[in-house]
């Protein structure tokens, strides 16, 4: 792939790994203006192993006109965990993300109201986990699908307790199992190329454990919901069918400061086209 900026103008690139406890350290692609823009700088989580390829357009967009920090969270194999740590399903947990989100923050010191947080999926959900009680501190976030819980028919449960070895041969049949049951293939053929590259690049065990932690963990989103004093937008699609629409409307309900973003379709919702939505949302909860 090419450079992850795409030779922005007026932007610098770097990388760097965050440590969030003894054996865990985080990518963090940091996208900087060379010269101050007036907007809020936006901390990025991305969904369940993404791929930074189904963000690109959209990320070089954004960083395009402001500071831009792009979290790849501790399931996805740029994580940098000692081969030595004991991991258990708890160390992947949405919980434990939201940890790693506020400390990502501190370190980059914008766990602040001028920052803007986004997410796509897990990382929306994670990123509700770390609003709640006031823990992160950014002034909004817009969100795009975030999940209320997770859960896995009686056919896909017995995935989760394969061994290991079992893992990466299974992304195959869950790539026809997304074809044919949850991705509109036909109609929007890029959100299916997005999942394949997101399978192709997966670490099995951390695969395992972080499916466990939400499935058979039981997450739920619902909890305190009401303590998140910021605005919020929920972003959706109606052509989007791997979110419930009846529980992301619920969201938005339930937050103090939430509000309803619909979408055209979910190729706009990872599109460059988002921007405009994003920058209307800031616009609204500044002045």
């Amino acid at each position: 792939m090419d450079s992850p900026s795409g030779e922005i103008k007026g932007v610098e690139y770097r990388e760097e790994f965050v440590a969030v406890d003894d054996a865990v350290r985080l990518k963090v692609m940091v996208f900087k203006q060379t010269a101050a823009q007036g907007k809020a700088p936006v901390l990025f989580v991305s969904g369940w192993v993404s791929a930074f390829s189904g963000w690109a357009s959209f990320i070089r967009a954004l960083a395009g006109e402001r500071d831009v920090y792009y979290l790849e969270t501790r399931e996805k194999s740029s994580a940098l965990i000692d081969e030595k740590a004991p991991l258990t399903d708890d160390d992947f947990s949405i919980f434990q993300i939201a940890k790693d989100i506020i400390k990502v923050c501190e370190h980059f010191k914008i766990n602040n109201p001028q920052t803007l947080a986004c997410g796509s999926s897990l990382g929306a959900t994670s990123l509700l986990e770390a609003l709640k009680n006031g823990k992160l501190k950014v002034g909004g976030a817009f969100l795009v699908g975030p999940n209320s819980e997770f859960t896995a028919s009686r056919f896909l449960l017995w995935i989760l307790y394969l061994h290991v070895s079992f893992y990466k041969p299974f992304t195959y049949f869950l790539v026809w199992y997304l074809r044919h049951f949850r991705v509109d293939a036909k109609t929007e053929p890029e959100q299916l190329k997005r999942y394949k590259a997101m399978l192709n690049d997966v670490e099995p065990k951390r695969l395992k454990h972080s499916a466990r932690s939400v499935i058979l963990g039981k997450y739920r989103v619902w909890n305190d919901l009401e303590t998140i004093k910021i605005p919020v937008a929920v972003a959706y699609a109606p052509t989007d069918k791997l979110h419930n629409l009846n529980n992301l409307l619920l969201i938005a309900r339930r937050l103090p400061f939430g509000k309803l973003n619909p979408c055209p379709t979910n190729l706009y919702m990872h599109s460059e086209q988002l921007l405009d939505d994003i920058n209307a949302f800031e616009r609204e909860i500044r002045y």
